[in-house]
């Protein structure tokens, strides 16, 4: 046990990636068998032996730090977490203004199923390129950091200011997931200091939050009609069986967490290249804009091949599939050795840069590592967040260690 501690303390981020591995695999096998089992590990043990391989390197010295860099926290003041709190609310309220106010408040008047379709849809395409990007970095990055950096500095009156605004902020945008990442940091936090009264109040939060993001995507729940017949409407927000919808939700989160994930990626292994052929570099943007070619997107290329009913309807969408099958979509089984080495490399970097601040290492990337069960790399780090987090990690990293974590103080007490 003990050994198993170090191991997962000094190799956090490939054990917590392991798991999602592991619940790839689960779907994987649950939807198609063994088919693709081999082509899974074509990905895992590459990983396994260039994150190993790249580690022993940065042991070594042979991969050099970021000293060079360390002179920016710095040239930080005092109140840089001032700052960032006006940062983040500004944001907030620009956003919610430049889209006219808060979508999921409309919602509770909306009697239809369809109507809440297009309320959802409006909050990206009604909006701005400028303000989508920005939306995505503040609820992803800038607004779950600044919580967690408040509850280390102390600062309990803009830390519950900026609780409430982000609350609300994650509710309004109609999104359950944006919830978790928002409060996700502190959760874990809680959870290695044992505050458990806490956590369950944020748990509970989190709880409020989906159940009536739930409550308004579903009119039918409040006397409204459900006309959703040609309509895509994702399976954890419909409500249409005799089941008590509590348990409607839970099944529909638990076949999203284990089964989709792995069925996803059985279909991009089922239709690429049967149906589609391999990219070679034209999956990536930034390789469009070099080579000139055409940029082409197969998560939405994908969707009337893997949802041919609702395509036939009209209706468009995304499917969405693992990192590594991204970089296969475009090489072939090369990608996922390709992808592997990217993988690797990106986590020997967080450790080096979250060297000696394991708590901080989880609470800030066990959320964008699992969500590599559902998208690109490339999305995660930049529109995702995943990137300005570490960014911000590094700017501010004196901040956390002068308050030390073994400091019980937090603002929630």
């Amino acid at each position: 046990m003990k050994a198993l501690k170090t191991f997962i303390k000094n190799h956090t981020l490939l054990s917590i990636y392991t798991m999602v591995f592991l619940i790839l695999l689960y779907g994987i096998i649950e939807t198609t068998g063994s088919k693709y089992v081999f082509n899974m590990f074509l990905f895992f043990i590459p990983l396994i032996t260039f994150y190993f391989g790249l580690t022993y390197l940065a042991k070594n010295k042979k991969i050099k730090g970021f000293s060079s860099l360390k002179i920016i926290p710095d040239l930080l003041p005092n109140y840089s977490f001032l700052i960032l709190t006006g940062i983040c609310i500004l944001l907030i309220i620009g956003h919610l203004i430049h889209i006219g106010g808060s979508p999921a408040v409309k919602g509770f008047s909306i009697m239809d199923t369809i109507s809440i379709v297009e309320l959802r849809r409006h909050i990206t395409s009604d909006a701005s390129s400028f303000w989508n990007y920005i939306s995505s970095f503040n609820i992803k990055a800038i607004l779950p950091f600044t919580l967690l950096l408040l509850t280390f500095k102390k600062k309990k009156i803009f830390f519950w200011i900026l609780f409430f605004i982000g609350v609300f902020y994650a509710f309004s945008l109609m999104q359950k997931s944006y919830i978790l990442t928002v409060l996700f940091p502190i959760i874990i936090l809680l959870f290695f200091k044992k505050k458990y009264l806490q956590m369950f109040v944020l748990f509970i939060t989190c709880g409020i939050v989906i159940v009536s993001l739930v409550y308004i995507q579903n009119p039918q729940m409040r006397g409204g009609i459900n006309n959703v017949t040609n309509i895509d409407i994702p399976s954890d927000d419909r409500i249409e069986d005799d089941r008590p919808h509590f348990q409607k939700v839970l099944v529909g989160l638990k076949n999203r967490v284990l089964i989709v994930p792995g069925e996803m990626v059985s279909e991009w292994f089922d239709k690429i290249p049967n149906d589609k052929p391999f990219l070679n570099g034209d999956g990536y943007s930034f390789v469009c804009n070099i080579n000139g070619h055409k940029y082409r997107n197969y998560a939405t290329e994908l969707y009337p091949v893997i949802r041919p009913n609702f395509s036939r309807r009209g209706l468009k969408g995304s499917v969405n599939a693992a990192s590594f099958m991204y970089e296969y979509s475009n090489f072939g089984k090369f990608g996922l050795v390709l992808s592997a080495f990217l993988l690797a490399l990106l986590f020997v970097i967080i450790e080096v840069i979250f060297a000696g601040n394991v708590l901080l290492k989880i609470s800030l990337n066990l959320f964008p590592v699992f969500m590599m069960s559902s998208g690109a790399l490339t999305t995660a780090l930049f529109s995702g967040g995943w990137g300005l987090i570490i960014v911000l990690y590094f700017i501010f990293e004196s901040d956390f260690k002068h308050r030390s974590i073994k400091n019980k103080s937090l603002p929630l007490n």
